[in-house]
């Protein structure tokens, strides 16, 4: 009610003029029965005619009719106040439940080791950017990247120090990659990146690099210098190609990696239908 006596208070002179009398605004409850006071904020408020003398009927009707509407408009604008407020709350609720929603899917997208994207979604990524190639008439490549003779750094250091192993390679490929590349733990020591509207053909570029970058950089691991060196696939496609599959395009950079490996390792070999399957031999 505090509100509604301050609308009384601003009204006062202009009322005052209407009724040729001079009011005032008094706290304190009105006695019952006492004609010379109209209640604003009832029990607590009060306007008084200064000259002491009752109001009349018309005047006390005119009264109550115009601080009526003064208590209506006010809870009219708590409602609307208490509106505004909760509508905030449920925003702010709303923006969180989003922030949760797609934190939890950045999670259950990324693997937990290496920080990288994780099959599920890697396949995903390739399967949606082949459409967009198909429709656009944009090429799409993809490299498969296995590091070379893992089973032995797990042998001699131990599977705690191969896991940072990991965790550097992944650190390597993501700085190696456009902000729009996607790059993934496909398994094990397997890695896989998805180059978007990139030709076959500059891919093997990329893939030098990155072998390059692996093969004359030492990783340190605590007191522990490790050189790795990678074997890495690479298959593409380009709109005059047709339609392959997600699983196809991953199956030929595949068999490009396992030639890789056939070829000695530490090298980077491009699919063709001719290319060598995988081998059963110690990566």
């Amino acid at each position: 009610m505090r509100r509604i006596a301050e609308v009384a208070g601003r009204i006062l002179r202009p009322l005052s003029r209407l009724l040729d009398r001079r009011l005032q605004l008094d706290e304190g409850a009105a006695a019952a029965g006492d004609m010379t006071v109209v209640s604003v904020a009832a029990p607590a408020v009060v306007v008084r005619a200064e000259d002491g003398r009752p109001f009349n009927e018309a005047e006390r009707q005119l009264l109550d009719e115009i601080f009526a509407l003064a208590r209506v408009a006010d809870e009219s604008d708590n409602r609307l106040r208490a509106l505004e407020d909760r509508f905030l709350i449920l925003q702010r609720e709303n923006l969180d439940l989003v922030m949760k929603n797609r934190i939890l899917s950045e999670i259950s997208h990324k693997d937990a080791l290496t920080g990288l994207y994780n099959r599920f979604y890697v396949m995903e990524k390739i399967d949606s950017e082949m459409n967009r190639a198909l429709r656009h008439g944009y090429p799409i490549s993809v490299l498969m990247l296995d590091l070379d003779h893992f089973k032995r750094i797990n042998d001699s250091y131990g599977h705690p120090v191969g896991d940072e192993v990991l965790k550097i390679v992944g650190q390597v490929l993501r700085d190696s990659c456009r902000v729009y590349d996607v790059a993934g733990r496909y398994g094990g020591e397997e890695f896989c990146i998805v180059l978007p509207e990139t030709q076959v053909g500059n891919t093997t570029q990329v893939a030098e690099r990155i072998r390059n970058r692996l093969a004359t950089t030492p990783l340190s691991v605590g007191s522990t210098s490790i050189v790795v060196t990678a074997s890495i696939g690479v298959a593409g496609m380009d709109s005059t190609e047709g339609v392959l599959s997600a699983s196809t395009l991953v199956e030929r950079a595949d068999r490009a990696l396992y030639s890789a490996k056939h070829l000695g390792r530490n090298r980077v070999e491009m699919w063709n239908p001719g290319a060598t399957g995988p081998q059963e031999m110690s990566h």
